[in-house]
């Protein structure tokens, strides 16, 4: 099992911006994001956003912002239900939005910046 460290810490530039991430990627600074920091990381995993991706990923932001955690993953899935159809509202449809390195639920929240807060562990895949 590989923990969070939030110790740890790394800096991207991209354009002009230079962006504080945690050990697993994740932004320190909520009022840092914007589009081009989604993209980066998106690109590091090699996944390429649709539709679906920008309105999960939207709707976890607005969750994280009234909330302060992360959303239930139903939540989510339920949203994404009432936008694009039944079929796509479901939580392995999720998982295939975002199925890389991490657990799908905390891939899509690094791309939304709803930060680790109380995991501190995760499993290495």
């Amino acid at each position: 099992m590989k923990c969070f460290n939030p110790e740890i810490k790394r800096e991207i530039k991209i354009s002009s911006y230079n962006y504080i991430l945690n050990d697993k990627y994740y932004l320190v600074d909520f009022s840092a994001w914007n589009e081009e920091i989604r993209d980066w990381l998106a690109s590091k995993e090699e996944l390429r956003l649709r539709n679906e991706h920008m309105y999960a990923i939207n709707h976890l932001r607005i969750m994280y912002a009234q909330n302060k955690r992360h959303p239930a993953l139903r939540a989510v899935t339920s949203e994404l239900s009432k936008q694009f159809g039944a079929p796509k509202g479901t939580t392995k449809y999720f998982h295939t939005l975002f199925p890389k390195r991490y657990s799908p639920g905390l891939s899509g929240s690094r791309y939304s910046y709803a930060r680790q807060l109380l995991l501190s562990c995760i499993p290495a895949f």
